[in-house]
């Protein structure tokens, strides 16, 4: 019995970094999405209902779209041109204070 736990054990640790990993990318994705989710909720709850006419609520749900298209798109290449991961693995120890 203690040579079956003895030798499951590294392939136990894989399996909790490999999980640790996928739940760090997951939690990023998530506090993403409640962003996203919170602007949506936001224009649906006070434009959708408002009296004002469709060509500008259309307009608004553009701008929307369209900050954060810019958003992804400026922030992604910015960080694909520094090689950033978002992994926190990646990120330095201390935090930079200037």
């Amino acid at each position: 019995m203690s040579s079956q736990l003895a030798f499951g054990w590294p392939v136990a640790c894989a399996v909790v970094v490999a999980l640790a990993a996928g739940v760090v990318g997951f939690a990023a994705v998530a506090v993403g999405l409640v962003v996203v989710l919170l602007v949506a909720g936001l224009i649906e709850a006070l434009v959708t209902p408002s009296p004002l006419p469709t060509f500008v609520r259309i307009g608004i749900g553009v701008l929307a779209e369209a900050g954060f298209l810019a958003y992804v798109i400026h922030f992604g290449r910015k960080a694909v041109a520094a090689n950033e991961s978002g992994d926190i693995d990646d990120a330095p120890d201390v935090v930079p204070t200037g």
